[in-house]
């Protein structure tokens, strides 16, 4: 069922309960009042009938019937003594138990048929009597039948208008939405540019545009990455292939010497080797791409780890500065996967500073470890700091040294499982500074 059937559907049941509730609290409420009100005018009518029982004088009666009240519709007035036949007299011209409930209770109000009644008990020299006054609620009776009449058919035209003005207002309400959703549907592969229209950032059709169009932004940007990752790796995957396959056949071309032979299968080899480097980095990238928790964390020593880092360095292109901890350094992570992160950033520094020294500095701060890498490298250019992060994308003044792009990217990942960050400072021709943090155990 679509929202604007379900939404029609309810405002009907909601208008037909409402409706309703309105019609029978009216209904009730006018024939209670009714009800109280013409038992009110029973008991002056007892009160004047008991006066005029009491005068035992017709002329008086009259007079004071007709000086404080008129009659009511249908009435009639009882005066009958409590004495045994009485009491018999009661039971047969009202109900069975009016008798009773006089003796127990000095008034009593009831219901004959649809006639109202009151039953006052009074006590005169002459002995104890019951007077009763009955009559009919003709106005009130036909207030009722009136509003049982007016009332349905009423309700009936209020429910009829407010769905009618409910299913136009939800009409409007959603036919921006369809709009969109429209547009939406002509969003496909080829044509990513689209984008909604945002008439009121603030209301929820508003933000809901601009969240949908803000995940257009990252697909595309996901699909521009994804393109330039399938250049990238093609032509990082070219390279040693046409070399590998142009040395195999200038090899085949005629008949060689053996040295000749083992030059050309030195060349081959080293082509595969990086082939097979490249393969290499590029299942960890994947494999760190498809993590979305930390592998088997456990608590490691940070020092321990730069000790071992540095060990696979030669020394004298190192320039260290370490921070002695108070206590043991400790995070929570994987070992060999911070180490690979770490032997990246540094492998990179050195191979990007030419002859300089990098400097590895390991610093202690409230709440986290700092560990910064500088080089006085080639730097980065500033037009390209923000895609370093791509796999397979190099600066164009790193295009010439030997490398896949991918270091950065895998790096970055590692730390970030690590619930760290990384982050490059550079300035073109005078070196970059890499910077981790990492949170304490």
């Amino acid at each position: 069922m679509k929202i604007r059937d379900r939404l029609t559907l309810m405002l009907s049941v909601t208008a037909l309960l409402a409706v309703s509730m309105l019609g029978l609290a009216i209904y009730l409420s006018t024939a209670q009042f009714h009800k109280k009100e013409f038992f009110k005018r029973l008991g002056e009518r007892v009160q004047l009938t008991e006066l005029i029982f009491l005068e035992k004088n017709e002329v008086i009666s009259e007079a004071v019937r007709d000086r404080f009240l008129q009659r009511l519709d249908l009435e009639e007035e009882y005066a009958i003594t409590l004495k045994r036949s009485g009491l018999d007299s009661l039971n047969r011209l009202f109900y069975q138990g009016l008798a009773n409930e006089l003796l127990k209770q000095d008034s009593v109000l009831f219901w004959q048929g649809q006639r109202q009644g009151m039953a006052k008990r009074y006590s005169v020299e002459s002995g104890d009597y019951a007077v009763i006054v009955t009559a009919l609620d003709v106005f009130g009776l036909t207030k009722l039948n009136f509003l049982k009449k007016i009332l349905p058919t009423g309700g009936l035209l209020c429910i009829g208008l407010l769905v009618a003005v409910g299913w136009f207002s939800i009409n409007r309400a959603l036919m921006p939405l369809e709009r969109k959703i429209e547009k939406a549907r002509r969003i496909s592969a080829s044509e990513l540019g689209l984008r909604l229209n945002v008439f009121n950032p603030r209301d929820e059709l508003g933000q809901l545009a601009m969240t949908f169009n803000s995940m257009l932004d990252r697909l595309q940007a996901a699909f521009e990455s994804q393109k330039q990752f399938v250049s990238n790796a093609s032509h990082e995957m070219r390279n040693p292939l046409t070399a590998i396959i142009g040395e195999a056949e200038l090899v085949l071309s005629k008949e060689r010497s053996k040295q000749e032979y083992q030059e050309a299968m030195e060349i081959i080899l080293q082509e595969a080797k990086r082939m097979n480097t490249l393969t290499q980095q590029l299942l960890e990238l994947a494999k760190a791409e498809s993590l979305s928790t930390l592998p088997d964390p456990e608590k490691i020593s940070i020092e321990v780890c730069l000790v071992e880092l540095i060990e696979k360095f030669p020394p004298q292109r190192l320039r260290l500065n370490f921070q002695p901890c108070e206590d043991d350094c400790y995070i929570i992570g994987n070992q060999y996967l911070l180490h690979t992160a770490l032997a990246n950033l540094l492998e990179n520094a050195l191979k990007y500073s030419g002859s300089e020294p990098v400097s590895l500095h390991f610093a202690v701060e409230p709440q986290r470890y700092r560990i910064t890498i500088e080089d006085r490298g080639i730097g980065i250019p500033p037009g390209e700091m923000d895609k370093i992060f791509q796999p397979l994308y190099r600066a164009r003044n790193a295009r010439g040294l030997k490398g896949h792009g991918i270091g950065l990217a895998l790096s970055k990942k590692i730390i970030e499982l690590h619930n760290g960050s990384l982050f490059f400072e550079s300035n073109v021709g005078q070196g970059t500074t890499a910077t981790v943090l990492l949170p304490f155990c």
